[in-house]
């Protein structure tokens, strides 16, 4: 029995992947990467012949892959949003929904490959872009700019994605891809507006001077997954920065905020009429 549900889940998610690849999209933001990524190595390369002494300095320290690191997880954000709305999203419109929950599948098992397929991607073209961009600076620099931390780092970053993605397949339950992308970069705004709010308060201070939006604030802070704590502690592990926030607390919030994101998902699936 175990084998068979293994076997279920693996076909389930290999048919994520091949579905994301005939589409081309992937394979064209893999293309415009790489070429992103050579035109920053170029650029720099040019630059340290031009300026040795200062070039060493401009990527050493904190400073190595900023700028690379963050035009990197901004186009996995965006690309967690478009496979993880994607997933499902299409389904609906080839409608061969139907023909998937005929087949000796739950649809929580449905809901965990498409989500885990579309992570896998994703990551994929994360882990690709960042260890290209770290080996062409390493190059160009002829210095090791990839360092052990980095590995955190990059963990990190796939818990963020993985989030993103579940997200995403929330709102392409209930709306078209277009509607459901701006939901997606709507509550990632309002998310990082909440937690950049409450954060500067005291426990104390959170019922102080309650009026709607700082209501509505609260309501998301203390519910939702605090996602862009997840990215701005990736960023302070990749360049050794101080890290501002209280670990132990985060995490716990973190662990069980994203467990009800995944229960509610699992109920919302089940209720779903298709």
């Amino acid at each position: 029995m175990n084998i068979k549900i293994n076997a279920q889940y693996t076909a389930l998610i290999k048919d994520t992947i091949l579905k994301e690849l005939r589409s081309k999209t992937l394979i064209f933001i893999f293309i415009a990467t790489t070429l992103l990524i050579l035109l920053g190595h170029s650029l720099l390369k040019m630059y340290m012949q031009s300026n040795p002494d200062s070039g060493v300095a401009l990527i050493s320290g904190s400073n190595s892959l900023s700028l690379m690191f963050s035009i990197i997880n901004f186009w996995s954000l965006v690309i967690a949003g478009i496979f993880g709305i994607s997933s499902v999203r299409s389904d609906f419109q080839e409608k061969i929904i139907y023909q998937y929950l005929t087949f000796p599948i739950s649809r929580f098992q449905y809901m965990t490959c498409r989500i885990l397929g579309s992570w896998f991607l994703v990551f994929t073209y994360y882990l690709y872009s960042y260890l290209l961009s770290a080996l062409l600076f390493s190059l160009a620099s002829k210095t090791i700019v990839l360092h052990w931390n980095h590995l955190l780092s990059i963990a990190l970053m796939a818990i963020y994605t993985f989030l993103v993605i579940i997200i995403s397949f929330i709102y392409s339950l209930f709306a078209e891809k277009i509607p459901s992308f701006l939901l997606l970069f709507a509550t990632i705004a309002i998310i990082s507006f909440s937690t950049n709010t409450m954060r500067v308060l005291e426990f104390g201070e959170y019922l102080k001077d309650l009026n709607f939006f700082k209501m509505i604030g609260l309501i998301v802070y203390l519910i939702f997954p605090r996602i862009n704590y997840v990215s701005e502690l990736a960023s302070a592990v990749m360049f050794n920065e101080k890290i501002q926030l209280n670990l132990t607390l985060e995490s716990l919030h973190l662990l069980l905020t994203s467990s009800f994101l995944i229960f509610f998902t699992n109920i919302v699936i089940k209720k779903k009429d298709f």
